[in-house]
């Protein structure tokens, strides 16, 4: 939706990357009131969020992926927001749900999931975890020898069965490897197919990657790849077998994408010297401009992609190998297609909140705004956050424009929530509310620390009836 414009007033970027936002985030931007409300009731930082676009998003994918005539199991990735209201959601509407640690897959258990809609793909699994998935049916994914080893030991002292999938690596597209420290060489699953094989309570139900990025072109090298794999072990696998291809679905972030474009250039510039910098110090986020030209890409989620969500899955099922289409070569397999997206379908259901503090100088006289939450309540892996804040102001007067920079709560001189200049046009106040726009996929949550003993953001939904609730994860 093209969002109207008095929403951005108060806040922007000097080069704008203005974020798309979702109607309920308008509805609530636009009753300042209430936002303040809300922050004086349950502190600041404050996670707002809706499972209504949760819903919707998958709904999106089922449809997609439903025109190719797939048997499909989207397993949401937990580990992209920690919410209790994300799993009830996931239960509900009878998807599957990735986990990664012990304590996600208890509370996915004590919700009421069924184990055989749980995978377990969690970095470094130990006996604790694998007893824990053994005793309750949930499918691990294996990703090394050690833990193929482990496994064994466990299901002896278990006696039950336990459904796996083999994790993959040894990818190349072009004539390029695909780089994962994660997974088991290609090459040798079948070896591996056979030992597990042995074991008369382990079952091999599938096979599974998760590639870095969002490239579509090398999930379709890693899935043509595998498809002989796979076809090899069906001559001695009769059941139903799935292929899950993970996650790094891309999506969105921008209002309108092609500011993206224009803001590198801009940074481009700064660079070079032929406009004034657009980052604090003139950082280049991991952008250098040498003399034949800029290279180097910015430390930050690419927040326009030209191909994202459903269309990005129709891209890989359409693509062709063999003379077939991939979802023809997965359907001639009888295998069932499963991946694992946590950022793209909770696009749109969250915002993180925080009230400013003060608006000092620096020793350089450059404008300072503190706000009350650190830099790793709106971070993923990448060290900048490529959005514009917006802001709700307090109910004091208005003051004169400030041009300067976010600070956080981290008594360090890195703590930035963002290394690019904001522009207040009417100025900025201690009490002003602070606005970091779609953060509930891995923004809010994956990196979040309470280091001074800051106590961590609490999250709270909006229900239709407009009441807002405490998530569960912040109750029990």
């Amino acid at each position: 939706m093209k969002t109207q414009v008095s929403v951005y007033e108060p806040c922007r970027g000097i080069v704008p990357l203005r974020a798309r936002l979702e109607n309920w985030m308008v509805t609530l931007l636009e009753e300042p009131k209430l936002v303040h409300d809300l922050l004086d009731k349950h502190g600041a930082p404050l996670n707002i969020q809706s499972d209504a676009p949760f819903r919707g998003n998958i709904a999106d994918l089922i449809g997609c992926v439903g025109e190719f005539d797939l048997p499909f199991l989207p397993m949401f990735a937990r580990k992209a927001n920690k919410c209790l209201t994300y799993v009830d959601a996931a239960r509900d509407i009878n998807i599957g749900i990735d986990t990664a640690s012990h304590a996600e897959v208890v509370q996915c258990l004590d919700r009421g999931l069924p184990g055989d809609r749980i995978v377990c793909t969690a970095a470094v699994k130990d006996q604790d975890l694998m007893s824990l998935c053994v005793a309750n049916g949930v499918t691990i994914i294996l990703d090394n020898l050690d833990e193929i080893t482990l496994l064994e030991e466990v299901v002896q002292y278990q006696d039950r069965p336990v459904s796996v999938g083999l994790r993959l690596n040894g990818f190349e597209r072009e004539g390029q490897p695909l780089y994962s420290r994660f997974g088991l060489p290609l090459r040798k699953i079948p070896d591996i197919a056979t030992r597990l094989s042995q074991t008369p309570q382990i079952t091999l139900d599938g096979l599974h990657f998760h590639l870095n990025g969002y490239s579509s072109a090398d999930r379709i090298a890693a899935i043509a790849q595998t498809l002989p794999v796979i076809t090899a072990l069906r001559h001695s696998i009769q059941r139903d077998f799935f292929l899950d291809i993970g996650g790094g679905i891309p999506m969105n972030y921008l209002d309108d994408p092609a500011q993206w474009d224009t803001w590198k250039s801009e940074l481009d510039a700064a660079l070079g010297g032929t406009r004034e910098p657009i980052t604090q110090h003139n950082v280049g986020l991991g952008r250098t401009v040498d003399p034949d030209g800029a290279k180097g890409s910015i430390d930050s989620y690419p927040v326009a992609q030209g191909v994202v969500q459903t269309d990005w899955m129709r891209e890989i099922l359409n693509a062709t190998d063999g003379g077939k289409t991939i979802a023809n070569r997965l359907r001639d397999a009888k295998v069932s297609l499963r991946c694992e997206p946590g950022r793209s379908v909770l696009d749109g259901c969250g915002m993180t909140l925080a009230r400013v503090a003060f608006c000092k100088t620096d020793s350089a006289g450059v404008p300072v705004i503190g706000v009350q939450m650190n830099r790793t309540q709106s971070r993923s892996g990448f060290s900048e956050f490529a959005l514009d804040p917006l802001m709700v102001p307090g109910p004091e007067p208005r003051g004169d424009p400030v041009e300067g920079y976010l600070a956080g709560t981290y008594c360090t001189e890195s703590e930035w929530l963002t290394r690019r200049k904001m522009v207040f046009p009417a100025g900025v106040r201690p009490g002003d509310i602070m606005v970091f726009p779609n953060t509930a996929g891995y923004l809010m949550h994956f990196l979040e620390s309470r280091s001074h003993q800051f106590p961590l953001a609490k999250n709270v939904f909006l229900q239709r009836d407009g009441t807002a609730t405490l998530d569960a994860i912040d109750t029990d």
